[in-house]
Parts: C-alpha cells; structure tokens; sequence
C-alpha cells in the first residue's frame, strides 16, 4: 500500500513537472510567432488598400511571405474565408488581445493538434461572418485563464491586414467534450466569437462567448 501510495505520488509530481515544460515551451513558441507576426502585419488597416485592389485580391507580398486571398485555394469555404500570413512554415490569421488577462497571442489559420502545440488556432468562422470560434490549449499561457474572464471583459483580435475587431464577454459555459455541434450553434445568437479549451480532466470545454463591439 505505502508503495503504491508513492508511485502515485510520483506519477503526479512527474505530470505536473511535464505540464509545466510543455505550458513554458507553448509560451516561448507562441511568443516568438507573436513577435515575427507583429513585424510583418503593416501599420495601415485594409481600408487603405485601394479599391481595385479589394476587388481583384491583389496580393501583398513582404519578401517571402504572402497575404493570401484563401477563397482562391479553398473555393469550398468562401464564406469562411480569412487572409493568412505565412511564418516560419505555418500561416496565421492574426493574433488576440485577452486584455484583461494580460495574454497576447497569435491564432494560426487552421486547427490541428500539432498547431496547437504552437499557438491559438482558428476552428472555424471568421469576424466577417460572426461565427468566429478560436481553440487553444489550456496551458495557462495560452487559453488556461479564460474562465477568469468576466461579462464586460474586452477581447481584441488583430487580422494579417491590420484590421482590428473588439469584442465584449458576453458569458463563459462549459460544454460537453463529446458534443462538439454545441461550439458552433450560432444561428441566431447574440455572440460573435468564442474562444475555448479544454478543462483539466478533459471532459468539457471552457467556452466563452463575445459580442463584436467594433469593427
């Protein structure tokens, strides 16, 4: 008895030493896209692109990197279109201002687990159709602390071309882990972006749900 005692002792002291190097190398990864991220998003909105250039989705080219006009590569997903940036290999859409937490982070443009090891990822939607949904690890420096996050709270996300949404905390909900329809049940909702991750146990999804504020 005492021996199992100590090798579950052990087993929970060696996971947590394991979550805690995985949450620190997820911060370092997350940090270091956020800054290269940063340097290349340019200073002038998308309001500044003229209007042929709307039109006909020029494409902006900064050295190696292009913004991408994704309804040209992805046909199917039109109207869940976003503009990405390519870093180091992967694309981003943007990165996320979690003010009152004091957390900014960059959201790559598609969801996978190994993305998530990295960064925030889109799941699905976009600002401009109001069904904007973002995963993310519960690492506590990536999406660990949203259930801290109170109504009122303002969340900003930045697009690849400089255009920045606001949103409020609308409220945070728990969902069941294995009813994933639930994340994206937005017709006729009053949010506009949801952000979540998993809680400790796996089992159910800290989910919170924001209103635009301003585009």
């Amino acid at each position: 008895m005492v021996a199992s005692g100590i090798i579950l002792i052990l087993s929970a002291v060696f996971l947590c030493v394991h979550n805690y190097r995985e949450s620190e190398e997820a911060f370092r990864n997350s940090q270091t896209a956020l800054a290269g991220l940063k340097d290349l998003i340019p200073e002038v909105p998308q309001e500044s692109l003229t209007e042929i250039e709307k039109e006909l989705g020029f494409e902006i080219k900064s050295g190696d990197n292009v913004f991408e006009k994704f309804d040209e590569e992805h046909p199917k997903e039109k109207n869940d279109a976003m503009p990405s940036l390519q870093l180091d290999g992967r694309y981003y859409c943007g990165y996320i201002t979690l003010t009152a937490l004091g957390i900014e982070l960059p959201v790559l443009n598609e969801w996978s687990y190994p993305n998530l090891n990295i960064a925030p990822c889109r799941y699905e939607g976009s600002p401009q159709t109001h069904d904007f949904i973002i995963a993310a690890h519960n690492y506590n420096s990536h999406f660990g602390q949203i259930k801290y996050l109170s109504e009122g709270d303002e969340i900003i996300f930045t697009d690849v071309l400089g255009d920045k949404y606001r949103y409020v905390v609308a409220y945070t909900e728990y969902i069941d882990g294995y009813n994933p329809e639930q994340m994206s049940e937005n017709k006729n909702s009053s949010w506009d972006l949801t952000l979540f991750t998993c809680t400790l146990n796996g089992q159910s999804r800290v989910t919170v749900r924001a209103k635009l504020e301003k585009e």
